[in-house]
């Protein structure tokens, strides 16, 4: 799909969902698909709310989403990611370490397995039927807001694992 046809099933999509007037006027004049994705994140309340964008608008990324850690349907391994989302059929690993910060957002039918080690802060948005692994070392801080879903998880040395 090219980007014009794109912006407009997105922004339909959108406006159907109850989007307010100022952000579907963003995305009709999005420049490039990395500024949608932009857009994706800066709006992720919407995104996790109305389960936007829709699978097959979703698909339209593929060539990008993963360069943004947006994973669906196949397995990943990220180092450090500053954002990480995980929808169904994703599986893999996010490690952070030293002084790295993170959110990472697991989506229905994911499953993580989460390292974080030296000053690492982390929070995970958990929603249900979602596998979780977590393990913190030495100071390292782990907050997962969970709405469903299983999860394991081991601290050790100074570290924290909170779930709410």
């Amino acid at each position: 799909m090219e980007l014009t046809e794109l912006k407009k099933a997105l922004a339909a999509e959108a406006k159907t969902a109850g989007i307010c007037t100022e952000w579907y006027n963003k995305i009709l004049t999005a420049t490039t698909k990395e500024r949608l994705i932009a857009m994706y994140f800066g709006g992720f309340d919407f995104v996790e709310s109305n389960n936007f964008p829709s699978e097959p608008l979703r698909r339209e990324f593929d060539d990008i989403r993963k360069h943004f850690n947006i994973y669906e349907g196949e397995t990943f391994s990220a180092k450090n990611p500053r954002r990480l989302v995980a929808y169904k059929g994703a599986s893999g690993k996010a490690d952070l370490t030293n002084f790295a910060t993170a959110n990472i957002y697991a989506f229905p039918g994911s499953e993580i397995e989460i390292t974080a080690s030296g000053y690492a802060f982390v929070l995970v948005k958990a929603q249900e039927d979602t596998k979780l692994r977590i393990t913190a070392k030495e100071h390292a801080r782990v907050i997962v807001f969970s709405h469903g879903g299983a999860i394991t998880r081991e601290a050790c040395d100074k570290a924290e694992i909170k779930i709410l």
